[in-house]
């Protein structure tokens, strides 16, 4: 079809440069007004051909790729790319959601572990207050008054270990005494 086309334009410059050469010629120039016109038919064939055979090519490939399209191998492959993206969409959802529960279990750890602690440390405090109040009399005042403020201020800071110290200061003040 496209050679054929390209026949009628090829036919169609050739009848162009005929008119032209027959117009040259005084004898033959009547012929000019013939070849003109059969030129210009000539060349409107054959780019109507071509725009013909274009629309039949495009046809063809829209259609090749519309029955591809549908076919059960791309159908399926589809499904796959879907189910792949589904899975890896569910498998940052978990990411995320272990995150999201590890970080609020570990809040919870902590604020449990602080309740404890301040729990452990007023009972360790009443512990060293009765300790306290037991070897008040065999304690000089100011060593009485300093060991005292010591265990307000790691009970207010909550810290379980200057508590234990200063318990076990005591004691051994106690047993010694």
């Amino acid at each position: 079809m496209i050679k054929i086309a390209l026949s009628l334009f090829i036919a169609a410059l050739a009848l162009f440069l005929a008119a032209e050469a027959f117009s040259a010629l005084p004898l033959l120039a009547y012929l000019t007004q013939a070849f003109y016109p059969l030129g210009a038919l000539s060349l409107l064939a054959s780019f109507a051909l071509l725009f013909a055979a274009l629309l039949l090519l495009a046809g063809k490939h829209i259609l090749c790729a519309i029955r591809r399209y549908f076919s059960g191998i791309e159908r399926r492959q589809r499904r796959l790319w879907f189910v792949q993206g589904k899975l890896d969409r569910e498998r940052g959802l978990f990411f995320h959601r272990r995150l999201q529960t590890r970080y609020f279990l570990e809040a919870k750890m902590r604020r449990l572990t602080q309740a404890n602690n301040r729990t452990h440390s007023r009972s360790l405090a009443k512990a060293i207050d009765s300790d306290l109040a037991a070897i008040k009399a065999q304690v000089s005042a100011d060593l009485f008054k300093t060991w005292r403020r010591q265990n307000r201020a790691y009970r207010r800071q909550a810290n379980i270990e200057g508590l234990i110290a200063l318990q076990q200061t005591i004691l051994t003040h106690r047993e010694h005494a």
